[in-house]
Order: C-alpha cells, then structure tokens, then sequence
C-alpha cells in the first residue's frame, strides 16, 4: 500500500514556541500566582503603631505590627488592637502598659466615645514597669487615638467602675 503526499498541504504553525518562550511563561505565571495571594493574604490586615514607655525613661516608644482588619466593623478593629496592646510589646527594652494578666472585659464604640473595661490585675503594681496607673491610662488612650482618629474620648474603667487617678 502506498500513499501519496503530494496533494496534501502541510502548513507551519502558526506561533512557533522554543524553550524560551515557554520559561518566560511559566516565570509570568508565576509571578501572577505569587501577586494573587500576596494581595489576598494581606488585604484583611492593617498596620497599626502600638506605643510602649521605654524601661529606663518611660518615654512611649513605637512598635509596628500588622494586625487583622476587618473592613466594616470599627468596634471590632478597636477590640483586636486593645486585645494586642495589653499582650505587651516585642521589644525588650519596653515594658507593658498594664501588668500581666490584665484582661479587657468589654469594648464599646458609641458617638465617637470608645467605652473599655479591664479587669481587675489592671490595678495590681508591676515589678518591670517605672510608670503608675495613670501614665498607663494616658498611654492607652494615646495609643487608640493615634491608630483610630475618629475616637474623640477613650472612658477606661475597671470592673465596670471608673478609677480616680492622678495624671
């Protein structure tokens, strides 16, 4: 049996591809798939700065984290960041603006009044820290209205009770 070719058209493709082409698709690809979760890994996240009294001044110092955000609840952003901030700072030469242990009870954001209740350890002295109570109360309030400018006033109170300081 014999075929005959001669009739037949064979034509070039259309787009040649050498290995290079292909290389530079897949890096393409690649780096599209990296960018993908890159954006969606870091989109439900803010930058917050979480201020500290320095241990040997009491001077407040800056931390940067990144903590999760949620997009449409300020109430719930505010509570995850209080939550961070009473867990203390990464940085060993600051301490924590409230001793360990100290826990927040409730959170409420109402007319541009942030309402935050601790638990009682808030009260208790702590070996490590040089500043009092009331440094402690500023620096929370600080801390919340540099990260969140639409609080005009920060009320903390303890076991439901607000405290009487001197600042």
């Amino acid at each position: 049996m014999k075929i005959n070719l001669k009739n037949s058209q064979i034509r070039p493709p259309a787009i040649e591809v050498n290995p290079r082409t292909v290389i530079a698709l897949l890096l393409l690809m690649i780096l599209l798939v990296s960018l993908a979760f890159y954006f969606k890994s870091n989109f439900h996240k803010a930058y917050r700065i979480f201020f500290f009294p320095e241990h040997q001044s009491g001077k407040p110092i800056g931390e940067n984290r990144k903590t999760p955000r949620i997009l449409s609840d300020k109430e719930q952003n505010m509570d995850i960041f209080v939550r961070e901030l009473l867990l203390g700072p990464v940085g060993m030469n600051l301490d924590p603006i409230f001793p360990s242990g100290t826990r927040l009870e409730k959170i409420i954001y109402r007319n541009k009044t942030l309402f935050l209740d601790l638990n009682f350890m808030a009260l208790l002295p702590d070996k490590r820290a040089v500043h009092g109570f009331g440094y402690s109360i500023l620096l929370i309030e600080k801390n919340i209205k540099f990260n969140f400018p639409y609080v005009e006033k920060v009320i903390v109170t303890i076991l439901g009770q607000e405290p009487e300081i001197d600042v």
